[in-house]
């Protein structure tokens, strides 16, 4: 149930992301308010994750796989650069990721 969580708290926080990006400096007021609410809502999850999972490993798993995911959207939605340096530096955290995973 952990992980069902740690995944809600994931998707919720890369909805926080673009709703930011799209909110404009928080000028535009329904992105605005669906980045709090998504945020929250995230926070809450990854809350509920730790009652099964260990915190240090809720936080760098959901913190690894926002980064990718949001810089991954960035580019395919927003098409923001992409480059070498961005690409081998999201497949580290994706094994860092994989590695805590595993423990």
């Amino acid at each position: 149930m952990g992980y069902v969580f740690l995944v809600l708290g994931i998707l919720l926080g890369v909805t926080g992301q673009m709703c930011v990006k799209l909110s404009k400096g928080f000028k535009v007021k329904i992105p605005t308010v669906s980045a709090f609410v998504s945020f929250i809502a995230c926070i809450y999850f990854i809350s509920l994750a730790t009652k099964y999972i260990e915190v240090g490993i809720v936080f760098s798993i959901w913190a690894g796989l926002t980064i990718v995911c949001t810089t991954l959207l960035g580019i395919i939605l927003f098409g923001e650069s992409k480059n070498r340096r961005k690409i081998i530096s999201i497949i580290s955290i994706m094994a860092g990721v994989v590695l805590l995973d595993m423990i």
